[in-house]
Parts: structure tokens; C-alpha cells; sequence
């Protein structure tokens, strides 16, 4: 290749890399109304379950709930070793 080739850009490589480029926007584009449609429907999902919610206040009001012990310990003690990671 000669200094005055090295000049020049490579048209064939620019083409390449302006369909990579066109492709890559597409793909992008898709990604982004997949993300705001997922948003969307999240949204429309309540933050707290209120029938459960409503099922623990009547367990706990009639006497007639119970825990795993050993659930609840394990969760404990995953939130405390999480905190003391984090």
C-alpha cells in the first residue's frame, strides 16, 4: 500500500460500518420500547399485595397465625449479613 492509499479512506470498510451502524439503531430502538412497555405494565402492578395484606390482619386478629421460625430467621439473618456487606 502506498503513503497516498493510506490517505484514503477505505470505502468498502466505511459502507460495512454504516450498515453495522443502521442495524445497531434498529436494534436499539427495539430495545427501548421493550423497556418502556415493561415499565408501562409495572406500573400497573400494586406495591403491596392488600389481599394478603388483609389475610395476615385476619390470621393475626383471630389468633390463628403462625411463622416458620426458622424462615424467619434465616431471613434476619440474610438481611443482616446483606447490610453488613453492603
Amino acid at each position: 500500500m502506498s503513503s497516498s492509499d493510506k490517505s484514503k479512506p477505505d470505502t468498502s470498510q466505511t459502507a460495512a460500518q454504516g450498515a453495522v451502524s443502521t442495524a445497531d439503531k434498529v436494534e436499539l430502538s427495539s430495545w427501548k420500547d421493550e423497556v418502556a412497555s415493561a415499565k408501562e405494565r409495572t406500573k400497573a402492578i400494586p406495591e403491596v399485595d392488600e389481599d394478603k395484606v388483609a389475610r395476615v390482619k385476619q390470621a393475626l386478629d383471630s389468633g390463628t397465625y403462625t411463622a416458620d421460625s426458622k424462615k424467619v430467621a434465616r431471613s434476619i439473618l440474610k438481611d443482616h449479613l446483606l447490610d453488613e456487606i453492603v
